[in-house]
């Protein structure tokens, strides 16, 4: 490990110094992964770029996959194969790719035959895959969901997964420390997604931009750890790269005997190593909030953003006592694409369907509060005649572990729909999905429009109150559920049976299965030199039509809709960029959006004069989509980091300057005027005669991009020091190695049979 800094350091601070490979000069660092999960929608581009280039998996021992994305989350008890499963081509196409790459590469696997199979984010915590300390990343911008073990964990693109697969390292440049304290007593019926949705309403969905998230105070401390992770698995939504909560004797409790976690000795050095994992005293955080428990009220989003968030018991916002101009344009349109009237009190909302699930809320723990919510409206209750809800738990583990509760039966006999595994509705790129107008109460993560399906509208909430507008058929405040009367009703109903988790978690682990094949790894000739073109277009000077958009907060959703995140190709998806906006969702015809119109429809660069240009998923396919139409440079007030980063890995642009440099920029596109961006000398220059614009480019970014260089190549010209590093790290955390054991079997209990309650 590197030499210890002196002086105080954040929780942020210890795992970063410990991680850093190398550093240049202008703080981009290499740093190394220690934990990787991989799933089925990010990866099939990164396996066939190692192919292609011959390089092998570099650490399969610290590497995981499922499929969770697309797959279906009907009764699997007939199932076969994929390919007889997955009725959607492309879908199981990507599913049919992953099993075919965890064999060729040899990884470890959970695939729909395995209980095992759940959600990304569920199941490495779920199999003690996730610890303290590490480093861990995903194709998923959720992998924020790990960081409540205090972990430093953050999605990437897919050119970044190909990066750790090949190198188990990243470049990275460190973010701002950022603490949020929450003190005091919650009041009644408030969660931790209630304190998340009440964070991101008071800081707003670019308030964490370029920052790490330290989760503090009594509030945090008292959550359990699945309460923890629902609330880090958010902090992207608040811009954050990452969000964290230090280990203590929840976080230990909650790891112990896990599959994959230390045993002995290995267990009591590591857990001494974890109890330094705590924010130094004076440590200084660049950014500081504090927010009182008392404040935070049962919350629900009303719009189209998750910073548009009110208490259950507000109403419905009214722009027009909105003094800036795009927030007013903003709620604007999210009340039209919601199809609410500003005033309306939220609990007057009716609704379509709920979703209990997603790597949100969709543990054991979430299942129970929603169950009990069931419960206190009455043994005879039923979920609303107009409302169609269905419950997903996270994983296969959690739905026995239901199962075994008798949570199941307490969902079916109110009529809620009981299924497998997976993503779900989350994000819909399964069969459960919102038809165009249907009204959903969610306890996912983002209320973007179409996230649920084209034309749906998205509100998202806790999963006690998703349980409370199920029963009700409209948003409505969980507390009508809770006091005397109801705990009255709860315990005249059936009396569940609460099981151990570790009924459930003795299925043994066994270390990565041999490849496949083994000619990708034999032939290092095979390795580009680094100083040749990767494939990636060189980036000098581009300049041609810019295209003006008046957007804030333009997520990756809105760029590249699910639909188009089904293909094992970089390519072809021109078509796909904005769909929502340039095609009218009933006739498929073109609208009056502006890269529709000439000379628009020919941009090189589009002028974006809201912040946070590519907020939201880390789907690199929303670069791919840009650089298909032509697009090779955004210029923008801000960016969120994952965009910025697989924008640049696709020899793309993105220019953060000034919002009114921004918006001359805009003004003279509309008038025509082209542009030229200049990265050699890095100015934005006008034909109109006016004055060039300045702007800063990451230096080792601008070499790469003005060379056409391959990441990858480059870092494995540090193989040297990786090995080092990996060395020293074998002999500091011994139990990071092979999945925290070497070789063979890890010892379990046996095998116990858990009966499943009758009533």
């Amino acid at each position: 490990m590197p030499a210890p800094v002196s002086g105080p350091r954040t929780l942020y601070d210890k795992i970063w110094d410990d991680h850093v490979v190398d550093i240049k000069e202008d703080g981009l660092a290499l740093i190394y992964i220690d934990r990787h999960l991989v799933h089925e929608v990010t990866s099939p581009q990164a396996f066939e770029g190692l192919r292609n280039a011959g390089r092998a998996v570099r650490r399969p021992d610290c590497t995981l996959a499922t499929v969770d994305h697309n797959v279906p989350t009907v009764s699997r008890k007939n199932f076969k194969s994929v390919d007889t499963f997955i009725a959607e081509p492309d879908s199981r196409a990507q599913c049919a790719a992953m099993e075919e790459n965890v064999k060729e590469f040899g990884l470890t696997y959970f695939g729909l035959t395995d209980r095992r199979q759940g959600i990304v984010h569920i199941i490495g915590p779920e199999q003690g895959f996730t610890l303290p300390g590490i480093t861990c990343v995903c194709g998923d911008s959720h992998t924020s969901t790990h960081g409540a073990f205090g972990s430093l964990a953050f999605g990437i693109g897919t050119s970044e997964v190909e990066h750790v697969l090949a190198t188990q390292t990243l470049l990275q440049k460190k973010s701002k420390n950022m603490r949020i304290t929450v003190d005091g007593e919650l009041v009644e019926g408030v969660t931790s997604k209630d304190v998340i949705l009440h964070i991101i309403g008071v800081i707003g969905t670019a308030g964490g931009t370029d920052s790490v998230i330290e989760y503090a105070g009594s509030v945090f401390r008292g959550f359990s750890m699945e309460a923890r992770m629902s609330a880090c698995n958010m902090s992207i939504e608040a811009g954050a790269r990452a969000g964290m909560v230090a280990p203590d004797e929840v976080t230990f409790a909650y790891l112990r005997n896990r599959p994959l976690s230390p045993k002995g000795d290995a267990w009591d050095r590591a857990e001494k190593y974890w109890r330094t994992l705590q924010s130094d005293e004076n440590a200084k955080f660049d950014i500081e909030i504090k927010i009182k428990a008392e404040d935070i009220p049962p919350t629900v989003t009303w719009g189209t953003s998750p910073q548009d968030v009110v208490a259950i018991t507000g109403s419905v916002p009214d722009p027009t006592t909105m003094t800036d101009a795009g927030k007013r344009a903003s709620a604007e349109r999210s009340l039209v694409y919601m199809g609410l009237e500003p005033n309306v009190p939220m609990q007057e909302v009716k609704i379509d369907k709920v979703f209990i699930g997603s790597c949100t809320n969709s543990r054991i723990e979430d299942l129970r509060s929603a169950a009990r919510i069931v419960l206190a409206a009455g043994p005879e209750a039923k979920v609303a005649s107009n409302v169609h809800a269905m419950v997903v738990p996270g994983s296969g583990l959690i739905k026995q572990h239901a199962e075994a509760e008798g949570l199941d039966v307490v969902f079916k006999r109110a009529g809620f729909d009981w299924r497998e595994a997976g993503c779900s509705m989350c994000l819909g790129m399964n069969p459960d999905q919102l038809a165009p107008g249907e009204r959903c109460a969610s306890t996912s993560n983002r209320n973007f429009e179409g996230r649920q399906g084209a034309g749906g509208r998205t509100h998202l909430v806790s999963p006690a109150m998703a349980a409370a507008a199920a029963m009700t058929g409209k948003l409505t405040d969980v507390r009508k559920f809770l006091g005397a009367d109801a705990e009255a009703k709860i315990a005249a109903g059936p009396q569940l049976k609460l099981t151990s988790v570790y009924e459930f978690l003795n299925d043994p682990v066994l270390p990565s299965p041999k490849p496949e094949s083994t000619t990708h790894a034999s032939e290092p000739s095979a390795l580009p030199p680094a100083s040749s073109p990767s494939g990636v277009e060189k980036f000098v000077v581009v300049s041609g039509v810019a295209a003006p958009l008046h957007m804030e907060n333009v997520d990756t959703d809105k760029i590249i809709p699910k639909q188009f995140l089904k293909t094992l190709k970089r390519t072809g998806l021109a078509n796909a960029l904005f769909f929502a906006l340039r095609f009218d969702p009933k006739t498929g015809e073109k609208t009056d959006f502006i890269l529709n119109r000439a000379p628009y429809d020919q941009a090189k660069i589009l002028v974006c004069t809201g912040k946070n240009f590519g907020c939201g998923s880390s789907r690199e396919h929303a670069a791919w989509s840009l650089n298909d139409f032509g697009i090779r440079c955004v210029i923008a007030p801000s960016f969120a980091e994952i965009f910025r980063n697989n924008s640049m890995q696709n020899g793309m642009l993105p220019v953060p300057i000034p919002e009114a440099d921004c918006k001359a920029l805009a003004e003279d596109a509309e008038a025509g005027v082209e542009l030229a961006v200049d990265l050699e000398k890095q100015e934005i220059r006008r034909s109109n005669g006016k004055p060039a614009i300045p702007f800063t480019a990451d230096p080792f970014r601008r070499h790469c991009l003005l060379n056409g260089l391959d990441d990858i190549a480059l870092t494995l010209q540090r193989d040297t020091s990786i090995e080092s590093f990996e060395q020293r790290r074998s002999e500091v955390w011994p139990w990071l190695d092979g999945f925290g054991y070497k070789g063979g079997k890890i010892p379990v209990a046996p095998p116990k049979q858990t009966k499943k309650n009758e009533w």
